[in-house]
């Protein structure tokens, strides 16, 4: 008799605080994950400038650290952005001539709304940076304003085409002589939650334990004093 009226809340107790562990190592799998990357981005990044052939270069080389030889071209886009403290602005986007005659794309960095039309004639020849293939489009995003040169995400393919370059982008991290551009160098910033995760997750799952526990010994203490 005893035993059916455990058979409930034994399994309920073992059914929540396995799953809720299961969670808790989950999340203590994603942590040593998100930690490697954020490491190997940030080595990456520090490590210094080489230099590569475009061709060789691709989804794979995301964050690597290049340094090219070339010319800034005349056009530009403007992409939609904030910066603090600067607060809104725009990035620049610029073809830069490699001496192999491709063309990549160069983000120099922020300039104030202000500074949105000031003629910029670059003459750096020599520029490092980052590979970076950035991913902000979406079904909502909205289409360019090409009158205006208002972008509203870095589009890789579509500004690419529109400026007749590659489909790669360098985050330009070596300083222009330039007053009105704010350099912004690739930092990326991840959020790494998982440790607040798996506490939380094995915490709940001690939560459920003791009151499981609780509940057992109710229903243990009820069925004694029915015998008695």
């Amino acid at each position: 008799m005893l035993a059916r009226k455990l058979l409930f809340p034994v399994g309920l107790g073992l059914f929540g605080v396995t799953i809720l562990c299961l969670l808790g190592t989950w999340q203590i799998k994603r942590l040593y994950w998100k930690n490697n990357l954020i490491n190997e981005v940030t080595n990456s990044i520090s490590m210094k400038p080489q230099t590569v052939d475009l061709k060789n270069i691709d989804i794979n080389s995301q964050y690597l650290s290049v340094v090219f030889e070339g010319q800034f071209l005349d056009n530009e886009i403007h992409v939609l952005f904030s910066l603090k403290p600067y607060g809104p602005g725009f990035k620049i986007i610029k073809p830069f001539k490699l001496k192999s005659g491709e063309i990549i794309l160069v983000d120099l960095g922020f300039v104030k709304e202000s500074d949105k039309n000031i003629d910029r004639n670059i003459k750096e020849t020599k520029i490092m940076g980052n590979i970076f293939f950035p991913n902000e489009t979406d079904y909502f995003t909205p289409s360019p304003n090409l009158t205006k040169n208002i972008w509203f995400s870095r589009d890789l393919e579509k500004m690419s085409s529109f400026l007749n370059s590659s489909p790669k982008m360098l985050i330009l991290s070596s300083d222009l002589n330039f007053s009105d551009i704010v350099v912004t160098p690739l930092n990326p910033n991840f959020v790494n939650n998982h440790l607040q995760y798996l506490v939380t997750w094995f915490s709940m799952a001690a939560a459920w334990l003791f009151m499981s526990v609780y509940l057992i010994s109710r229903v243990v203490s009820k069925h004694r004093k029915a015998k008695n």
